[in-house]
């Protein structure tokens, strides 16, 4: 179970409390990215959430030199 109740009402969940994120680890919140197994990702292991987060870093900085 993810640990993201303190989330709620702020970003889009799924049914399952995971953090919807799109293909860069963005959220529904401009500027927001989440990455790991909190997240809508498939599959939740260890080197999954490591490229998820490699992802995020990548998506944080696309979005930080448009914006």
């Amino acid at each position: 179970v993810p640990n993201s109740e303190f989330l709620q009402g702020t970003l889009e969940l799924s049914n399952r409390g995971e953090i919807v994120i799109d293909a860069k680890g963005q959220t529904s919140v401009p500027g927001i990215l989440a990455a790991g197994d909190v997240t809508t990702v498939p599959f939740k292991q260890i080197i999954i959430s490591m490229g998820a987060g490699a992802t995020a870093a990548l998506g944080a900085f696309d979005y930080l030199i448009r914006n």
